[in-house]
């Protein structure tokens, strides 16, 4: 919107007003235009509105919105790289530069290749006379890395010699290092007489300097003396010395193995500038490797040797002491009881008889307890006269006691003669009485004595029993010992005897092994001088750096998109903001050399105001106004370009729109229309009066535009006041849409004030300007006012980017108008770009 105009409220030249006015000749009626008809109806107009714009708006719950399409990382990835086009260009030209300008300082590289066999074992029947390999396939690859192989090859090739620019052939011959030297980059020069030489480190201090036919570089531990043959005059060269594990680490570097898969042969690759003196450093290698390997082996044998020959003979001694250890205990344990199974000889005679003896005489006093206890039992029961005296007979024990038998059989015979008697005589009969005495005296007296005298010869027997059993219970416990302590001693004896023989086996195929020893590894193809470079690295070298510096263009093309605080993408509004999108506004501009813009971008921008008009129509419920107010974050969004665009698209839609410029701080709608600021919205509330008189007539017949006024450094407070709420009442009644433009919301509290009184409040988020940090900080405090946040518009979009491909539509496809009556043209505000308040 243009900024012009004065600020005593004359109108200014129209420098962007209305469609049918300023740009109605530059576009044709191909329906690119807002179709102009008569005010019948809301619904008439929205059945004509572009199905894109149907679709994206949808009623819930009284609130209409854009939905979102899906944001594509792929979009935004595109985006950034577009508006990071030139950074891209500029580090890819940067880095294809370096890599064309490192490719001068190439040397041509020669690459020279060694095979070595390697005897692995596989396949071959160990003889007593073959030593086992060394080591196993691929320990060799580290073996040849080692520095015991590469610290000899650099020492006989003088590796840590690296002659300069100037150096001629010979010049180093005899070149050798002290114990102690100091390595860096030298140059020596020789006076035009031919007889001094000088020698300079790398900060150009002398360190050394003499007679040419002195030698050179005694004071840093070199050992030379080139000689005046080779000295001339004039001559200045420069050479590098490092030191020998420095050279060898590099020569490790350069070093490229690959071996077989069957272990078999080990391919080495060497590269480098001088193709004769790689060729003779492979050479080198390659014998260092095998005599290392030779010498290894051999060692190994020895050591295994005299290893093998230490062990035999203490296992030797392990062995015979085993053996005394095991018949000593045999020896010792002769007499005692052993374990029933495989008993040694001599032994066996023992087993059986112990065991026999031992469970008899547990049973035996078992048997003289249970006697003894049922002797027992049957006296007691005796003295009570519970239990005849025939129940002795059935104890084994009275049985086999000849006294107490013979007392019971006197006693059986006697109870026969009394029952004889008693079958012809009374019991006064005097023979019946001296039976019965004697038949009393013997159940009483006689039989009781010899009873407990048979006990007490059992509980004797019983005691001596036990004592046996106990003692030979001990004896039998100690034969899992003794079996166990013989078993172990007869392992370790045979232990001890098969290891002694392996020992013996092993140590002589050891003595026969290294007495026949052969290296495990043999040269198969020596290294051969190359006689042409390897493939060219410039063209490589060359890709690698393009591809590279592409690639890093688009990483800080991406680092710094994501670095960037302003907003660029619909979904930085919907998911980081929270707001809902109600549409998006290409770019408002004149075309180059102040032409109109064209007609295909200018129908769409009229597409997109007509989608964002559905939206807030659908937004607010029937019959009542829709009233909302317009701001943005921060200055520049271009809030009243859209503020004033909108208007004019519900004016020519059939709607009584009033456009309120509430921005009573820095409001130019006024100029936009050409109209007179004073008197206005601030001149109402300060004195009021007369509505009319403060209202202007646009060039449409439904817009009708109130201005903000004389300024007033009161203006927030009147903006507060019931006079505004009660003017905000009158226009809702008056017209059906009541649109105010505020001030942005980091410019005070006046955007919040009007956003209180409408209760309603659409922001315009401008792609590439707005600050969402700011945003969202603005956002917070709207939350905590009665303020109702429709969505957000985004405006001076790009429609053509990945990202808002989506929001625009499609050419070719807009209303015509066949009447050919350009009476109503459609109108829209247009600026010189959307840099608006």
């Amino acid at each position: 919107m243009p900024n012009g105009g004065s600020e005593d409220g004359a109108p200014a030249p129209q420098t962007a007003g209305i469609l049918g006015e300023s740009i109605q000749n530059e576009v044709s009626m191909s329906g690119s235009l807002l179709p102009g008809r008569p005010a019948t109806s809301v619904t008439s107009d929205h059945a004509d509105l572009a199905p894109a714009a149907m679709a994206a708006g949808h009623l819930a719950g009284g609130s209409a919105s854009m939905a979102e399409p899906g944001a594509s990382p792929l979009a935004r990835l595109l985006a950034a790289c577009r508006r990071f086009a030139w950074l891209i260009v500029v580090v890819a030209a940067l880095g294809t530069t370096g890599s064309v300008v490192a490719t001068r300082f190439l040397n041509p590289a020669y690459v020279v290749v060694g095979t070595l066999w390697i005897e692995n074992g596989t396949g071959r029947t160990q003889g007593p006379i073959q030593a086992p390999e060394l080591l196993n396939s691929f320990s060799w690859i580290e073996l040849l890395r080692t520095y015991t192989v590469l610290d000899p090859v650099v020492e006989q090739m003088k590796l840590y010699l690296r002659p300069g620019k100037g150096t001629t052939p010979g010049l180093f011959d005899g070149f050798a290092l002290a114990q102690r030297f100091a390595p860096g980059s030298y140059t020596m020069t020789v006076d035009d007489a031919g007889s001094q030489f000088s020698v300079k480190n790398a900060s150009g201090i002398v360190v050394s300097q003499g007679q040419v036919s002195d030698s050179v570089g005694k004071q840093l531990g070199f050992r030379w003396m080139p000689g005046p043959g080779r000295l001339k005059p004039k001559v200045k060269f420069s050479f590098v010395v490092v030191t020998p594990r420095d050279a060898s680490q590099d020569l490790q570097a350069q070093l490229t193995t690959k071996m077989s898969d069957e272990g078999n042969f080990l391919q080495l690759q060497l590269a480098g500038s001088d193709p004769q003196r790689i060729a003779e450093t492979m050479n080198v290698l390659q014998r260092q490797f095998v005599d290392v390997a030779a010498e290894l082996k051999k060692r190994k044998l020895t050591e295994l040797s005299k290893l093998l020959g230490e062990q035999e003979r203490q296992q030797e001694a392990k062995l015979r002491e085993s053996e005394q250890a095991l018949e000593a205990y045999r020896v010792a344990t002769i007499t005692q009881p052993k374990e029933d199974g495989p008993l040694v000889p001599g032994l066996q005679m023992t087993t059986s008889s112990a065991y026999g003896r031992y469970f008899q005489q547990r049973v035996d006093l078992e048997t003289i307890h249970h006697d003894r206890k049922a002797i027992e039992d049957v006296l007691s029961r005796l003295e009570t006269g519970g239990i005849t005296v025939d129940a002795f007979i059935l104890i084994p024990a009275v049985r086999a006691a000849p006294d107490l038998s013979r007392v019971l059989n006197e006693l059986s015979q006697a109870d026969a003669d009394i029952r004889a008697l008693r079958t012809r005589y009374t019991d006064d009969y005097k023979p019946v009485k001296d039976l019965e005495e004697k038949i009393r005296v013997m159940k009483q007296v006689t039989i009781p004595t010899y009873a407990k005298a048979l006990v007490g010869q059992l509980q004797n027997a019983e005691n001596d029993l036990d004592a046996r059993i106990s003692t030979a219970g001990g004896d039998l416990k100690g034969i899992p010992v003794r079996a166990i302590n013989e078993g172990r001693l007869q392992r370790e004896m045979e232990s001890a005897r098969v290891l002694f023989t392996n020992l013996q086996n092993r140590y002589e195929e050891a003595k026969l092994a290294e007495i026949s020893a052969i290296p495990d590894v043999r040269v198969l193809d020596p290294a051969v001088t190359p006689t042409r470079p390897q493939k060219n690295q410039a063209s490589r070298i060359i890709l690698v750096g393009i591809m590279a510096s592409i690639g890093l263009g688009l990483g800080l093309a991406v680092l710094l998109d994501r670095l960037d605080r302003r907003f660029r993408y619909p979904e930085q509004a919907s998911h980081e903001l929270g707001l809902s999108i109600l549409g998006a506004i290409p770019v408002i501009a004149h075309g180059r050399n102040g032409r109109p813009m064209p007609s295909d971008r200018l129908a769409q921008v009229v597409e997109a105001f007509r989608s964002v008009r559905l939206n807030l129509a659908h937004t607010f419920e029937p019959p009542a106004a829709i009233c909302f107010t317009v701001s943005s974050p921060s200055p520049g969004d271009g809030k009243s370009l859209i503020a004033a665009n909108l208007a004019l698209s519900f004016a020519e839609a059939g709607y009584r729109t009033i456009l309120v410029d509430g921005d009573i701080r820095r409001g130019e709608l006024h100029r936009t229309f050409g109209t007179d600021r004073r008197p206005g919205l601030l001149d109402y509330l300060t004195t009021g009066g007369d509505i009319e008189r403060v209202f202007r007539q646009t060039t449409h017949g439904r817009l009708t535009l109130l201005p903000c006024g004389t300024r007033h450094q009161h203006g927030p407070e009147l903006l507060g006041s019931a006079r505004m709420a009660e003017l905000i009442a009158m226009l809702k009644g008056r017209f059906e849409v009541v649109l105010v433009d505020s001030p942005p919301l980091g410019a005070g509290i006046d955007p919040f004030v009007l956003g209180t009184h409408t209760g309603s409040m659409l922001l315009v988020l401008r792609s590439g300007e707005t600050d969402r940090q700011m945003a969202e900080a603005k956002l917070r405090i709207l939350d905590r006012l009665p303020v109702r946040v429709l969505g957000a518009i985004l405006n001076h979009i790009d429609s053509s980017s990945g990202a808002y491909k989506y929001y625009s539509y499609s050419y070719g496809y807009s209303s015509e108008n066949e009447v050919g009556n350009t009476e109503d043209s459609p109108g829209l505000v247009e600026g010189a770009s959307t840099a608006e308040r």
